[in-house]
């Protein structure tokens, strides 16, 4: 018990100080998804900037839900089945039966977080609540994330087992921003459709185990060549870590394809589309006037936001309440997406005529 409140406790001190692959490199890897959605998702694309800027909501959620911190990852190294067989039980009772609870709170459960987050997306998608399926696109997001980035499914998760302590942060946040921008180049791959989520989550944990001793021997090597950390140790640990890119764009795809099947799965809904009807005095949400010459106003005061992007679906200004005031934009078409508890509530073009 001891042993496992001085897990949980350094695990949360860690998180104050960290977040998994930095906040850049979450954001890199939610954003860059949408490139490999297929052509019977094209309406999804408009979800890049919104994935990206809600991509590390996970890890904010650790100060104050005390069951956030396991779900982030798995020192899969202490399961004496993992060493001898390189598997452990895919299914989180038949694992709790081998080890019991507190193994398993002490120990993580990134790979049942994942496939809980899978699980709820398809139903979002069911219920075609496209709000809340966006925000779960990026809690999903973020823990394919944590999977693809190796000190995450170790217990040598800081080096500290190897003389090594502060490697964690070293990697995934002072490297990553330092080497950002080669970091995402990830134009997109063909999607395919996953039969098995479970196989498939745990196969790219398993693979991606493989990169723990590679990240902890690029450390060794660059601390010899410059012990105080300085820009010729992250320079060295970039160049032995070659791997990382690769890391980034399997995580990119991998969630890719976890949103894809969710979204099949639910049976391919058509995106914005939604039965839910906000209960104002009309009974529906009003934009007026339209075309408008800079300020529209909505018929309601009970919505979340209201997001405007361009034609092409890039995101330009998000309002919290009923007056949006375009008059700061060029002249031409925009998308209005409005927002309320239950996902989009409406979705309407909108002439900008000055």
């Amino acid at each position: 018990m001891i042993k496992t409140t001085s897990r949980i406790i350094s695990l949360f001190i860690l998180s104050l100080f960290l977040i998994s692959w930095g906040w850049q490199g979450h954001q890199t890897i939610n954003s860059k998804c949408p490139a490999s959605f297929p052509a019977s998702m094209a309406a999804f694309q408009i979800w890049s900037d919104s994935l990206a800027s809600n991509a590390s909501n996970a890890d904010s959620r650790k100060s104050t839900d005390k069951n956030e911190s396991p779900r982030h990852f798995i020192d899969i190294d202490n399961f004496a089945e993992f060493n001898s067989t390189g598997r452990i039980a895919s299914t989180y009772d038949s694992i709790v039966n081998i080890h019991g609870a507190s193994f398993m709170k002490n120990n993580g459960t990134l790979p049942w977080a994942t496939l809980n987050m899978y699980d709820t997306l398809k139903v979002d998608f069911q219920k075609q609540k496209w709000h809340k399926a966006m925000l779960d696109a990026s809690d999903l997001g973020h823990y394919v994330a944590d999977g693809h980035m190796p000190l995450h499914i170790t217990a040598n998760y800081d080096g500290q087992k190897t003389n090594q302590s502060g490697i964690h942060s070293r990697y995934e946040s002072d490297m990553v921003g330092d080497y950002i921008t080669s970091l995402s180049n990830y134009t997109g791959e063909p999607v395919n459709l996953v039969s098995n989520v479970n196989n498939y989550v745990f196969t790219y944990i398993y693979t991606n185990f493989h990169y723990v001793d590679s990240v902890l021997a690029a450390d060794s090597y660059a601390k010899k060549l410059d012990p105080n950390y300085s820009s010729t140790y992250y320079a060295t640990l970039w160049s032995k870590t070659h791997f990382t890119t690769m890391l980034f764009h399997n995580a990119s795809h991998s969630l890719a394809e976890l949103i894809y099947s969710a979204w099949v799965e639910a049976g391919s809904p058509a995106f914005g589309v939604t039965s839910f009807i906000l209960d104002t005095t009309e009974n529906e949400i009003s934009v007026y006037p339209n075309p408008t010459s800079g300020v529209l106003t909505l018929n309601s005061d009970n919505i979340l936001k209201a997001e405007v992007f361009t034609i092409t679906g890039t995101i330009v200004e998000i309002f919290y309440d009923k007056h949006i005031d375009l008059s700061n934009l060029p002249n031409g078409m925009y998308i209005l997406s409005i927002y309320g508890k239950e996902g989009i509530l409406k979705k309407e073009k909108i002439l900008l005529t000055k």
